[in-house]
Formats: structure tokens, sequence, C-alpha cells
């Protein structure tokens, strides 16, 4: 559910890209949203939408330890400010756009992240350690970890060359296929079983971001061949004096 509710970042982003730089939420970007965050509903497969039961094996999901109505609707309302806030760094990015390297918007991100991690760690909840347990951490798990860092940054990084280039609407779309790539660590690296629900929700997300990418390369197509007209054009306009010239001088 929480992971459902993560990936509505792309409608808050292109909500946010209207007011903070302007840009058109064109009806492509609106049937993506649909389109992608029903591919990640099938493949995160949410209680609220399925049942408490698997619609794809029948197995029953784990009971939620008698967590109150309460704080669910408090873990929702969380989740989807987290959403918004993604939205909205996203959007900011775009607005900076090159004058900033998308390498030191990744530092100011991560200048800002350590310290509230490790004093969260400690005040907020007190029941996680952002150092990790010394004595029961093996190497492995600093190498896992070292992992998901370098994966972290390459992540934000590549997103904010994105950003830099595409309008907010598409290029946070292009970030729901992180739920594709997951699936796809998963059978690979965890072998997880091939789950039918998973599979039709990644075809939706990439089929919809291969018609995207046909899109874009027919309209940049399009913009070359106008520049390339507009600079004939230009041409003729400043060649044209000169042969005007030459033939009075012939005359």
């Amino acid at each position: 559910d929480a992971v459902t509710l993560q990936f509505t970042t792309p409608p808050f982003a292109a909500a946010f890209a209207v007011f903070m730089v302007g840009e058109q939420w064109k009806m492509v970007d609106i049937i993506g949203a649909v389109v992608c965050l029903t591919g990640v509903a099938f493949i995160a497969h949410p209680t609220w939408l399925f049942g408490s039961g698997d619609a794809a094996d029948g197995d029953a999901v784990e009971d939620d330890g008698g967590v109150s109505a309460l704080l669910k609707a408090s873990a929702v309302l969380v989740t989807t400010m987290g959403a918004a806030m993604a939205g909205l760094a996203y959007v900011c990015v775009r607005k900076i756009g090159d004058r900033a390297d998308a390498v030191v918007m990744v530092f100011y991100y991560g200048v800002l992240s350590l310290p509230i991690a490790a004093i969260g760690s400690k005040i907020m909840f007190g029941t996680w350690n952002v150092v990790g347990e010394i004595k029961t951490f093996s190497i492995k798990d600093y190498f896992l970890l070292l992992l998901v860092g370098l994966g972290g940054y390459g992540g934000q990084w590549f997103t904010n060359l994105g950003l830099q280039i595409e309008t907010a609407a598409t290029a946070t779309l292009a970030t729901s296929t992180q739920i594709v790539w997951t699936f796809i660590f998963e059978l690979l690296f965890l072998h997880e079983q091939l789950n039918l629900w998973s599979l039709g929700g990644t075809s939706l997300i990439l089929g919809y971001m291969m018609i995207i990418g046909v899109i874009k390369s027919i309209e940049s197509r399009k913009h070359e061949k106008i520049q390339d007209k507009d600079a004939v054009e230009e041409e003729g306009l400043l060649l044209e004096p000169e042969t005007t010239k030459d033939y009075g001088a012939t005359a």
C-alpha cells in the first residue's frame, strides 16, 4: 500500500510544475499518470484495492498486528505527504535547470539527509540505529548498505539529469519504472515467483514509456526539420543582396 501511494509523486510534480515552472500538463501526461499508477497497483497489489488475500496465488497476507485504524490513516497521510514533497523536490530541480550541476543537487540532498537521519534515529523514534549494530552486522551487511547508498546516489543523479532536459510531468513518470526494475531484480537475484499481476503492471509501465520514447523521437525530428528549414531561409535572405548586386554590376 505504501509503495502504491509513494508512486503518486508524478501527479504532484505535474501540478507543482504548472504553478512554479509554467509547464502545461498535456493529455498524454494525464493518460501516462493513470497508466503508470495502474501498473504500480498491479505490481504492488495494495490490500485496499485487491483485498486481504493475494489474487495471484491465493495465499493470505500477513496479519497487520492489530494496528489501529487511526495509525493506518496516519501512515497513509505521511506517505502521501512524502510523495508530495518528492514531487516538490523534483520541480525545484526542474526550476534550477542547468544553472547547477546535477551532482551539486545530489550533494545538498545528502548534506540534509545525513544529520536528519542521525538525529531522528536517536530522538524521534529510538528503535533503529543509523550506523547499525556493530556486533551483529557482518561485512556483507555493510557492503549491501554501501550498494544501497551508491544505487540511491546514482538514481538521484540520473533523475536530476533527466529533469534538467525533460518536463517534470514526463521525467517523474519515468521514475515509475523503479518498481519494474525492482520486480526484475527480485526475479534475477531473489528468485521470486513470476506473478501475472506484476507481469501485467510491468507491461503497462514499460509499454507507455516506449510510446513516450517514440513520441519524443518524432517531435525531435520535426523540430530539427523546422530548424533546418529556418536556417536555409535565413541563409537565402543573407545571400539575396549579394546576388542582386552582382546582377547590377554585370548589367
